[in-house]
């Protein structure tokens, strides 16, 4: 296999997996090279010159997005179309874990590790402007199930306040408030959506007629993982705030997959995984908490870095990352990952997933399948469900084995595309339902 590294002069140079020499450690040299290193994409020039032409045209250019493709080192015998779960890194993202795992080993003291908060620093700046908030809202946690209950646990609830969820929630945004209700005695009430939403005014009425005066918190997810319905967020927490209630929004499906602006959003609260649509490391995930919020949440964790006292020595969100020793090169690639989404165009991203799950469900539609997923772009993004009896376990065992395509079960059968999928993966996955399914 061969390997495209990004030179100090732009230029693409592709070599065999690299030795590792002693002078990349060098600390100026080593931080430039492990941001350097977002830069391997196979041709740089054409994919600069397509991200800077963010048109309807370009999102369909099969060569470009076979150029994006050739960033994930996955097999086409095996192709991934699961990102609701779990995405392979970028490349790029796993050669720089592999290089700052190798230069911690090769010497793990304070001095050298010094450096590890400058990259996290830069990845902090950058995935902050990326969601167009300042970098002392943002915490870099471990993963979204760890942020849902950080602020779970964080907020102060009285006996008899009332938390409202949305039942399509993860169990760490759903059940996890059931926990905290059993042990302090708030109430948890559940709201379910129409299968088959017609509007997002529907969807926005479900939540808004059930809030009283004794709300205090919404739990919502942005987009769900066992429907694809997505949520028209921002208007439910307009409507939510009007009333005095926190909204929190997990974004598991949507950091990554949205060009995201969470200051317009509103939410005062919002929790995400890097391993899942934003393509990059493992076991780092995000928790943003609004400026105005930060003093009201309670940290889960205190560990080494929080201070001497009760008061919280980290500036600003940085108070909920005290979790004891962290993967440094899994937060140091976070960079990298952030450089490559900036370099593709947030945007664009957003634009191809929305294209992608366009064909997939049109051909799902044509091939006389149903659709658990509301087919408009306005009411759902990438995650994509359809229903099969048994609740999907075989078919998706039948998927992987016969036709080489990675699904999940999920009470039917859920294909999840992103931009490593070309039009001949969605093509493939179409052909394969209509095989089983028709």
């Amino acid at each position: 296999m061969r390997f495209g590294y990004l030179s100090q002069t732009g230029v693409i140079i592709m070599t065999s997996k690299p030795t590792i020499n002693a002078a990349l450690f060098n600390r100026r040299q080593f931080l430039q090279n492990s941001l350097l290193a977002a830069g391997a994409l196979a041709s740089q020039q054409t994919l600069q010159a397509q991200t800077a032409d963010h048109n309807s045209s370009s999102l369909n250019d099969e060569d470009y997005w076979e150029q994006v493709r050739a960033q994930f080192t996955f097999f086409e015998s095996r192709v991934p179309m699961n990102a609701a779960n779990l995405c392979p890194s970028f490349r790029a993202v796993a050669e720089t874990v592999e290089r700052v795992t190798f230069d911690i080993d090769a010497d793990c003291s304070f001095n050298n590790r010094a450096k590890y908060s400058t990259l996290l620093e830069r990845a902090r700046e950058m995935i902050a402007a990326q969601l167009k908030v300042s970098a002392d809202e943002v915490a870099l946690v471990r993963n979204t199930s760890e942020a849902n209950n950080m602020i779970n646990n964080g907020l102060d609830l009285q006996a008899g306040d009332e938390v409202l969820i949305w039942d399509q929630n993860h169990p760490t945004n759903n059940v996890a408030w059931d926990v905290r209700a059993a042990r302090f005695g708030i109430q948890t009430r559940r709201l379910s959506t129409p299968a088959q939403p017609q509007s997002q005014q529907q969807l926005i009425d479900v939540f808004t007629r059930e809030f009283s005066s004794q709300t205090r918190v919404l739990a919502l997810t942005h987009v769900s993982n066992v429907s694809g319905i997505k949520l028209p967020v921002k208007a439910i927490i307009e409507a939510a705030h009007e009333r005095g209630i926190y909204v929190h929004v997990d974004g598991a499906q949507s950091w990554g997959a949205f060009n995201l602006d969470l200051k317009d959003m509103g939410a005062d609260s919002y929790s995400a995984s890097a391993h899942k649509w934003f393509m990059g490391p493992k076991e780092v995930g995000l928790l943003y908490v609004a400026e105005e919020n930060i003093e009201r949440v309670w940290p889960s964790e205190v560990a080494p870095g929080w201070g001497s006292d009760a008061v919280a020595d980290p500036v600003g969100a940085r108070k909920f990352e005290s979790l004891g020793q962290r993967d440094d090169a899994a937060l140091a690639a976070l960079a990298t990952a952030a450089q490559l989404h900036n370099q593709i165009g947030l945007q664009r991203i957003e634009d191809r997933i929305v294209s992608l799950s366009l064909r997939l469900k049109r051909g799902i539609l044509d091939a006389g399948l149903e659709l658990v997923t509301p087919f408009s772009a306005e009411l759902s993004h990438g995650v994509c469900i359809i229903p099969v009896a048994g609740g999907g376990g075989e078919l998706v065992n039948r998927l992987y084995a016969d036709y080489g395509l990675a699904a999940a079960p999920t009470g039917g059968l859920r294909l999840s595309p992103t931009i490593y999928n070309t039009e001949a993966h969605i093509d493939r996955a179409i052909n394969a339902l209509t095989e089983l399914l028709a």
